[in-house]
């Protein structure tokens, strides 16, 4: 079976595309493998396509001539075509470029009526949050049975565990204030003091003067250089929580590499994480504040800007603190969900073996096989 797959620009997909279900072979945009892919010209092109769809009004329209047997969007980009197609989305924001602005009733009356078109044959949420969030964004009821949650992965390896004394914390992010810098910031100084906990962020992010002080005194270890595949697995190895309370992620590739590497998750109540990080489990979950999505999974339209940067929550850092201090002194627990965690990514419901199973039943089912 060619199944031609129109893939984003994320990590997450690279992974997704390197291992196919089994008799799926993929065209990538008519290239032979996904680097090739990878060192096209797709910003550019993200950026000119994003305009025109704010401009026009209209969702992401695309057509794609391929003797592929069916066609797979990962960007929940509508393909206009004769072909069976699938598509897979994170948000229905997707539809418009993840645009929340520019979600409006002409956007959404368009995208239903291209989902209800015979040729498209499944919706793919690869998530809860995503099933609601489209639930949300308009009645649902002539395509409910078009729509199977699929959840993403990543292929699972062994992750080697390195020795050392005490409790490392993990968070990896590009934006640390928007993934809860100040929330963890506002509890680290007593968790070091009480139980000499260290704390490691991997990150690219500009800190004020006042921040870069305050990691200086309480000796966060702070990353922001390149590290390969084999020191980012080194780093994974060698903390035991991973921390990631994060205001804005729909699904963070990073949270799956922690699982993987046999960590418990500390992440927010909501969206994708919602899904994955099973209570006393695989990790466990603080409420959300509720800023930056709402009930409906939708945007508050609220947070813009640096909003996160100054942002403070002292009941969300109370809680989060409870977790975190959980987790430290009950050990055995906190292995034990360690264990889950990387058994959700080797066999479990998050493993590419239960994906590509799904995958491959929804094409064939697309094909009428």
């Amino acid at each position: 079976m060619k199944v031609f797959i129109h893939i984003g620009p994320h990590p997450q997909y690279k992974e997704l595309v390197d291992y196919p279900p089994p008799g799926v072979e993929y065209e990538i945009r008519g290239k032979s493998g996904v680097s090739d892919y990878y060192s096209s010209n797709i910003n550019k092109l993200r950026r000119v396509t994003n305009k025109i769809i704010k401009f026009t009004g209209v969702p992401r329209l695309n057509y794609y001539k391929t003797n592929a047997d069916i066609i797979f969007s990962t960007r929940g980009i509508i393909p206009l075509t004769t072909k069976p197609w699938v598509a897979e989305i994170e948000h229905p924001y997707a539809f418009v470029g993840m645009d929340y602005k520019n979600w409006g009733k002409i956007q959404k009356a368009w995208v239903k009526t291209f989902l209800r078109m015979r040729y498209c044959k499944t919706i793919m949420p690869n998530s809860t949050g995503a099933y609601v969030a489209l639930k949300n964004s308009f009645d649902i009821s002539n395509i409910e049975n078009k729509i199977e949650t699929v959840y993403l992965s990543i292929h699972y390896k062994k992750i080697i565990k390195t020795k050392h004394r005490g409790i490392r914390l993990l968070t990896i992010t590009n934006e640390a204030y928007q993934r809860g810098f100040n929330i963890i910031k506002d509890i680290y100084p007593l968790l070091k003091r009480k139980y000499g906990v260290e704390w490691t962020i991997k990150s690219n992010t500009t800190f004020s003067k006042s921040d870069s002080n305050f990691i200086k005194k309480y000796g966060v270890r702070v990353v922001n250089e390149l590290l390969s595949q084999k020191e980012m697995d080194a780093l994974y190895g060698s903390s035991d929580i991973f921390l990631y309370p994060s205001f804005v992620d729909i699904n963070a590739i990073v949270t799956y590499e922690a699982m993987r590497a046999g960590m418990p998750v500390v992440a927010m109540d909501t969206y994708g994480f919602r899904d994955k990080i099973l209570p006393y489990k695989n990790g466990l979950l603080i409420k959300d504040s509720g800023l930056f999505w709402n009930k409906e999974f939708l945007r508050t339209g609220y947070c813009e800007g640096d909003f996160f940067s100054t942002y403070h929550n002292k009941k969300m850092s109370s809680e989060l603190y409870d977790k975190l201090e959980y987790l430290i002194v009950h050990d055995k627990e906190r292995l034990k969900m360690g264990k889950n965690a990387a058994a959700a990514i080797k066999n479990g419901f998050l493993s590419i073996k239960v994906r590509n199973k799904k995958l491959k039943d929804i094409f064939e089912r697309a094909l009428g096989r």
